[in-house]
C-alpha cells in the first residue's frame, strides 16, 4: 500500500503530469473566457433584471415628454357611420380601459360582458406630431354556445394633446367570419367613428 502511494506521488511530480495539468488549466481558462464573450458581443450579466415590456422606458413620441401615449387611458368610441346590425348613427359604440405599452403593444378591456369576449390586443407605431397608428384584433364569442362567432379588427389614428392628458382621433371597426383569423378578407360589418381618451394617472 505504501509503495503504491509512493509511486502515485512520483507520478504527480513527474514532468509529464505537470504538462498535462498545465494543458487542463489552460483549457479551463479558455473555456471560462469563452463563456464571457461570443461573436455576438458580451453576454448579459447573471444579475441583470429580465426585460419586462410593461415597465419598459417610456420614450416620448417627440421632444415633449408629456405627449407620450404610453400609459393607461379611459376611451370612448363614438360611431359616425355604420353598416350591419348596428343602430343609426351617431351613437356611443363602446368605452374601455386601454393600456399603451412602451414596446409597441396595446391591451384593452372593453365595457362588454366577458362571456362574449371583452379583452383584445393590438400593435402600434409612432407617427409625427404626437400621433400614433394602431392595428387591433380580437374575438367575439357566442354567449350561449361559447363558440367563436367572429373575428374583428380596429384601426386607429390618435393624437395626444400637448399636456399629455387626453388624446383624440378616429377608428375603423371591421367584423369578419370566425375563420378569417387575421381579419384580412371581406368584412361582414363596419363601424367608423371618433375616439376621445382621458389619461388615468397615479395621482
Amino acid at each position: 500500500m505504501n509503495r503504491s502511494f509512493s509511486k502515485f506521488l512520483q507520478a504527480l511530480l513527474s514532468q509529464r503530469f505537470a504538462a498535462l495539468a498545465a494543458l487542463v488549466v489552460a483549457g479551463l481558462l479558455f473555456t471560462a473566457s469563452g463563456v464571457k464573450a461570443s461573436c455576438y458581443g458580451p453576454a448579459k450579466k447573471a444579475s441583470a433584471a429580465p426585460f419586462i415590456p410593461f415597465v419598459s422606458p417610456q420614450e416620448p413620441e417627440d421632444s415633449d415628454d408629456a405627449r407620450t401615449i404610453v400609459g393607461l387611458w379611459h376611451v370612448i368610441y363614438t360611431a359616425t357611420s355604420a353598416s350591419g346590425p348596428f343602430p343609426p348613427t351617431p351613437f356611443e359604440f363602446n368605452s374601455s380601459y386601454k393600456m399603451w405599452h412602451g414596446d409597441g403593444t396595446e391591451f384593452e378591456n372593453v365595457g362588454l360582458p366577458p362571456v362574449g369576449g371583452n379583452i383584445c390586443y393590438g400593435v402600434w407605431k409612432k407617427l409625427p406630431n404626437g400621433s400614433v397608428k394602431l392595428h387591433h384584433i380580437g374575438q367575439i364569442f357566442d354567449p350561449v354556445t361559447g363558440k367563436l362567432a367572429n373575428i374583428f379588427t380596429v384601426d386607429e389614428v390618435n393624437t395626444v394633446d400637448h399636456k399629455g392628458k387626453t388624446y383624440s382621433g378616429y377608428f375603423d371597426f371591421k367584423m369578419y367570419e370566425p375563420t378569417d383569423t387575421f381579419g384580412t378578407g371581406t368584412p361582414l360589418a363596419e363601424v367608423k367613428g371618433t375616439t376621445a381618451a382621458t389619461r388615468i394617472s397615479v395621482d
